[in-house]
């Protein structure tokens, strides 16, 4: 088994899951009206991106069991299950029936799929990281764990753009109707080719050898917060400063679009998805130049040059009508991930040795993106209607966290580049 393919089956399962939960982002303007009551839109787009955090929430219990599984059973069937958990999850959330045909109930089993959503979520991203990381030569691991970088801003975009082409090829009335459906609803169609990827591949070098050896940890979750407390804790840090900054830039920019500024989905859509895709290249490459300047940098980068720019450009999009240029600004807002997420995976798995390393990594990784970047949305959308100005919670929320990651990388964050897998 090659390690071209080792990677790209990693990668196209990992980007199927980043689809699927991005799904909901893309199509939050049509759950809000079909989901619920629209007496009071405002409560309907917070409580819309609430139940987007949901999935956020229970991402450290998927990564608990998840991890535990993949440290003790073995990475491959462990990433088989969550793709196929996230695929059929996904899927019925394009089956729900809407609040005017069951009332209360079409939230409360939206917020039940996306749950699963999260729990399947929590044990992917981890899983698919090592096991690319245990395959890969040492002074090329961050290249290509890269690609995995990769995958959240495509699985957006592609996405976003389905929602587009589909907009696009039905009647504006069957879209309303039934078309927002079809983003998930084709999710299944991608699970299944996840599935068959994913089937092909073998169990990890560095897990057959400790499995050998007999040195399979026996409560991985233990062992993680018991021998590596602090790398647990900046871990957490870190993963927490790019969640923050990611979700505002991927996530609370569609309430802002459509709210704030009226945009049209169809038109937010587009401008977020094309410039979601067009960014791809910059996460491959500040992969390839963690291998050569080291993961420290590459991620602080990104932090300061967030500060540096979510402000001013949040504040300049007030006065764009153009798709194509708000696609340049919100460019910009992504790019700023292509920094950090694209060595975060990286550095949090060399943090923690193989007997650990999928729970450790997943767990400092689940927990950091649920406990703030899950909320961001919903946080930055509700400190905009108290303040009373939509761009209240960059500087009060998105500012805030990431400054204090900047302190933590600075501070605690160690140097993985060289570090030998153990």
């Amino acid at each position: 088994m090659s390690l071209r393919f080792v990677v790209t089956a990693s990668t196209i399962g990992t980007l199927i899951e980043w689809y699927d939960f991005f799904a909901y982002a893309s199509i939050s303007p049509y759950i809000a009206a079909k989901f619920f009551p629209k007496g009071d839109p405002a409560a309907a787009v917070i409580l819309t991106w609430l139940v987007f955090a949901t999935g956020f929430v229970v991402r450290p219990l998927g990564a608990a069991v998840f991890g535990h599984l993949g440290d003790r059973v073995g990475r491959k069937t462990t990433f088989l299950a969550t793709l196929l958990l996230m695929g059929t999850s996904t899927f019925l959330i394009g089956l729900l029936p809407t609040y005017d045909q069951v009332g209360i109930m079409a939230p409360i089993l939206l917020a039940a799929l996306r749950i699963l959503q999260g729990v399947a979520l929590g044990g992917e991203f981890g899983g698919a990281v090592t096991y690319v990381l245990e395959h890969a030569p040492q002074d090329r691991r961050a290249f290509y764990a890269g690609f995995l970088s990769a995958t959240p801003p495509l699985g957006l975009g592609l996405s976003s753009l389905t929602l587009v082409a589909t907009a696009f090829t039905l009647p504006k009335a069957d879209f309303e109707a039934w078309g927002w459906r079809v983003p998930f609803l084709v999710s299944i169609v991608l699970t299944l080719f996840g599935l068959w990827l994913r089937l092909r591949l073998a169990e990890t070098p560095l897990f057959e050898k400790i499995k050998a050896e007999g040195n399979i940890s026996r409560i991985p979750i233990v062992e993680a917060f018991a021998k590596h407390p602090l790398y647990m804790l900046v871990g957490i840090a870190v993963a927490a400063g790019h969640a923050v900054m990611a979700y505002t830039a991927t996530g609370y920019i569609f309430p802002y679009l459509t709210n704030a500024l009226k945009w049209n989905p169809v038109d937010a859509n587009m401008a977020v998805g094309a410039a979601s895709i067009a960014q791809l290249p910059f996460y491959i490459l500040n992969a390839y130049m963690a291998d050569r300047v080291g993961r420290r940098r590459i991620y602080m980068a990104g932090l300061v040059m967030g500060l540096a720019v979510f402000y001013p450009i949040y504040y300049a999009l007030a006065g764009v009508r153009s798709v194509a240029l708000a696609s340049l600004l919100i460019f910009v807002l992504i790019l700023t991930t292509a920094f950090t997420f694209s060595v975060l995976g990286t550095t949090l798995a060399e943090l923690f040795p193989t007997r650990v390393r999928y729970t450790g990594m997943s767990l400092a990784f689940n927990i950091g993106i649920g406990l703030f970047g899950g909320f961001t949305p919903s946080i930055v959308q509700t400190l905009g209607v108290v303040f009373n100005n939509p761009l209240a919670g960059v500087l009060l929320y998105t500012y805030a966290v990431v400054a204090v990651a900047l302190v933590v990388a600075l501070k605690w964050l160690p140097e993985t580049a060289q570090r030998q897998l153990a």
